[in-house]
């Protein structure tokens, strides 16, 4: 079980609780990596605590990270550091509902590699569930890959895709388009998204639309072919303007408000290359971070 942590002190004892009574049942030899993602509350002595009441039953590690490193460098960390024939992931804030692990582990036994939660519901504002709909309609329509729509983190892979996601040497992670490109056998179970417990998202409206970001922008080159569509449409766009410019000079006696034409027209083209320029801006910061190669996280203490 790979359980990353960002100031979740108040829920981790109640969440860890729920998930061992969910899972021991089972017959299965539990190993949970906690990742302190650079909690600044006393997220770290609870985890400490809960080490220390289930030694003997659970295997638990903790990763203690030198800083926040972001959500994504979490997961990878402690991916590349459990080691069961099968990792669960899940996040520890109890929006991720235990109760479908055992479906999880049911569909890994009986042959699948990946098995993603599937949200069927949320719990979160109206906006951010408008936001969260729509973007996985776009991203589903230009990636290449069939990324399932509606499925975050929350699920369970097999040891042979966890190996696979550990060879992925990329910096900007989305983990859920990472397990989906991966292939193999992939299959969903059914689980509400449940509301947080404390306070709100630790992430942000920030974090999730550089995490958005790095989704659409790591899994398709279609935003950089706009920019060939819209140097098409904009030539298209001057070849009509001035036929229509020569049509009124030519055959009728009315005067061409040169200015309007001429402004509508800078203030058209300028507002597209300045779009371009963003995505490719967009593009180019991510080729900067993988050219330097920083390490993804870094690991102060371990236990």
């Amino acid at each position: 079980m790979v359980l990353p942590v960002h100031n979740e002190a108040d829920t981790l004892a109640d969440f860890f609780t729920e998930l061992v009574g969910t899972v021991e049942p089972l017959g299965c030899e539990l190993e949970a990596v906690f990742v302190n993602d650079g909690s600044t509350d006393a997220s770290l002595d609870v985890m400490r605590r809960l080490k220390a009441e289930v030694d003997g039953r659970v295997d638990v590690a903790i990763l203690d990270l030198a800083r926040n490193f972001g959500h994504q460098a979490a997961v990878t960390a402690g991916i590349e550091h459990a080691t069961g024939d099968a990792v669960l992931l899940m996040d520890t804030d109890l929006q991720d509902d235990p109760a479908a692990i055992p479906a999880m582990i049911a569909r890994w036994r009986d042959g699948a590699q990946v098995v993603y939660a599937r949200r069927t519901s949320r719990q979160e504002p109206w906006l951010l569930r408008l936001l969260f709909s729509t973007y996985y309609r776009i991203f589903s329509h230009i990636t290449p890959i069939e990324i399932p729509r509606a499925a975050g983190n929350f699920g369970l892979i097999d040891r042979r895709v966890a190996d696979e996601v550990r060879r992925m040497p990329e910096h900007n992670r989305y983990f859920p388009g990472l397990r989906a490109w991966v292939g193999f056998r992939q299959e969903g179970v059914d689980s509400p998204r449940r509301a947080r417990a404390s306070g709100p998202s630790r992430v942000g409206i920030l974090g999730l639309t550089e995490l958005a970001l790095d989704g659409l922008f790591g899994f398709s080159a279609l935003p950089l072919r706009l920019a060939f569509a819209a140097a098409v449409l904009l030539a298209l766009a001057g070849v009509g303007g001035i036929a229509v410019i020569f049509y009124i000079k030519l055959f009728t006696d009315l005067a061409v408000p040169m200015w309007s034409s001429i402004m509508t027209l800078v203030l058209f083209t300028a507002s597209a290359q300045f779009f371009l320029i963003g995505l490719l801006g967009e593009y180019v910061a991510r080729i900067y971070t993988e050219v330097k190669n920083r390490p993804q996280y870094i690991i102060r203490d371990r236990y």
